[in-house]
């Protein structure tokens, strides 16, 4: 019995060690917690819950924080110290640039408001008294005067007019940052200025009259992304896309056998996203576009594609988007759509030798099935860079 009881308790003493949550856990929740008082524009306690994060785990990302909180609070000395603790480590490029624009910042900041801001040293705050190797106390209460004819020596450390005293730490603080901070105060969402993406696709359907081309193929999309109003979601896109059909099943009395189309549109889209701060959106897209195409791959003297066949065509889609990274930047998509084109409305003669649309089967229309995967990076100005700093 006494065996089991103490089995017993060995196991329960492990169950609670296990489930107790390490240093780095406690030290993220703290940052997380850092970065909600951000967001509320309580600065003060965001740094205090900044250094308890760094001293549990003193993680780079950390002390890039502190430094952004500490500059929002006004105290650039402080801020600079735990800037420079960051490129002082090994931090990635990423987070060497966003630290490096920061102290920039800083500093530019500090200047303007007449301040001579430098690093406080490696714990970002009072370094401590002096070294007294540096200006020792004469430990002779009564020390000769080597120099008996003067009776008031002069001060050997004239820029401190008392040897035996350390020189206090004065604190470089001023003024909140002016214009707002340049932090991103807010939490990541689905919300953007522009993107630049890429999609790869499938297509399945009837263009031109039957047999003359085949009904499957595939295409890649090259796309920009524009939010028009953020508060709703609705943006604008404009894209180009090239999708190539194969041979036809019949080829018997038929002059060409594949077909490429080249599309530039422009569209419309909604993101519908769950919750608040959504990773995972569905976006219901519709556009038109100008289709120039080329029959059996025709080419010109030099040897280069000829897209010159023109009809208009519309494009419908409905995706499913998962947003990540730091202020949502990365999507990956998933996409199912279709692309209409009418009739040829223009094209070269039978007298070019290239055959008028009836003779090469693109004096009807048609529609194509799509379903594809896709990337897309958003940026947050209109230059295209991200915001100048995000929390870590």
């Amino acid at each position: 019995m006494i065996r089991l009881t103490t089995l017993a308790l060995l196991l329960g003493l492990a169950g609670t060690a296990f489930a107790q949550p390490s240093q780095a856990e406690i030290a993220s929740k703290l940052n997380d917690e850092g970065k909600e008082l951000m967001y509320a524009n309580k600065y003060a306690e965001a740094s205090k819950r900044f250094q308890e994060a760094i001293a549990r785990v003193p993680e780079l990302k950390y002390f890039f924080n502190l430094c952004m909180s500490r500059f929002q609070e006004g105290k650039f000395g402080d801020a600079l110290t735990a800037c420079d603790a960051v490129t002082k480590g090994s931090p990635t490029a990423d987070l060497r640039d966003k630290t490096d624009k920061l102290i920039g910042r800083i500093n530019d900041e500090a200047k303007a408001q007449g301040i001579d801001a430098k690093p406080n040293g490696g714990g970002g705050g009072d370094p401590g008294p002096g070294d007294p190797t540096t200006n020792p106390v004469n430990p002779d209460p009564n020390p000769t005067n080597p120099n008996p004819t003067n009776p008031n020596p002069p001060n050997p450390n004239p820029t401190n007019p008392n040897p035996n005293t350390a020189q206090q730490y004065q604190p470089a603080i001023g003024r909140p940052p002016s214009g707002g901070g340049i932090f991103v105060a807010q939490r990541p969402d689905n919300k953007y200025t522009w993107t630049l993406g890429v999609d790869l696709f499938g297509v399945g359907g009837q263009i031109g009259r039957s047999d003359f081309y085949g009904n499957a193929g595939g295409g890649i999309r090259i796309k920009s992304d524009y939010l028009l109003n953020a508060a709703q979601r609705f943006g604008a896109q404009g894209y180009f896309q090239i999708s190539h059909y194969g041979k036809g099943k019949d080829q018997a009395g038929v002059s060409v056998d594949t077909l490429d189309i080249f599309d530039i549109g422009a569209a419309l889209y909604k993101h519908f996203c769950l919750g608040g701060t959504p990773r995972l959106c569905v976006t219901p897209l519709a556009g038109v576009q100008l289709a120039l195409m080329s029959p059996a791959g025709q080419m010109d003297g030099t040897g280069s594609q000829v897209f010159n066949y023109a009809a208009l065509g519309g494009r419908g889609e409905l995706s499913i988007a998962y947003a990540f990274g730091s202020r949502y930047e990365h999507v990956l998509q998933i996409m199912g759509g279709a692309n209409l084109y009418t009739k040829v409305l223009s094209g070269p003669s039978a007298d070019e030798g290239l055959g008028a649309p009836e003779m090469i089967g693109l004096d009807q229309g048609g529609i194509a099935a799509y379903f594809g995967l896709g990337y897309t990076y958003r940026f947050n100005t209109p230059l295209g860079s991200s915001p100048f700093v995000t929390l870590e």
